[in-house]
């Protein structure tokens, strides 16, 4: 388990944090290093790119990829947020809707900007570029020590991102 995640999850962000990066672009780098890794090992995220279709159960914090020949693989997931066609963004925090079990990956990445002052991750969202969107994606997985990040279309318009968890990484730290 991501000993910053372990930090979060317990609340003890404010309380003499030890693995917090110092700043915003040395969590950035370690982050991106860290999912390139992670997805470049794992025969889901090498196979990414090979996606049909997606279905996401936020009841049950899953989401279940397609693929052909009618595979089907299926992980635990959270919600990072969405990214419109218009390159809006906006955090799972953010969203109303958003049950609180499939956002609490984001709201690490939240803690963390309070943290640190880093607006970016403080705030609800708005324009990016897709470089800044890579790097919220790889922050959020590396928080969260996910397996992988995906986005795929959602029906508002834009698409969904979300993280993915092969390997129970979040039982027993999530809220059943």
């Amino acid at each position: 388990m991501n000993e910053i995640l372990l930090e979060f999850a317990g609340r003890m962000a404010d309380q003499g944090a030890s693995q917090l990066p110092e700043s915003y672009k040395q969590m950035a780098t370690n982050a991106q290093f860290f999912l390139k890794t992670r997805m470049a090992g794992c025969d889901l995220g090498v196979r990414m790119g090979e996606v049909l279709d997606y279905r996401m159960n936020l009841k049950k914090g899953r989401i279940t990829f397609n693929f052909e020949g009618g595979e089907d693989i299926s992980a635990d997931a959270q919600f990072i947020g969405t990214y419109s066609d218009d390159g809006s963004w906006m955090w799972a925090w953010g969203h109303p809707e958003m049950p609180n079990p499939m956002q609490q990956a984001a709201w690490a990445v939240q803690q963390f900007g309070e943290r640190q002052e880093i607006g970016t991750l403080r705030s609800r969202g708005g324009p990016i570029t897709e470089a800044e969107l890579a790097e919220y994606q790889a922050i959020c997985a590396y928080v969260s020590d996910a397996d992988g990040v995906f986005m795929g279309p959602h029906g508002a318009g834009g698409q969904v991102c979300v993280c993915y968890y092969l390997n129970n990484q979040l039982k027993g730290l999530l809220p059943q």
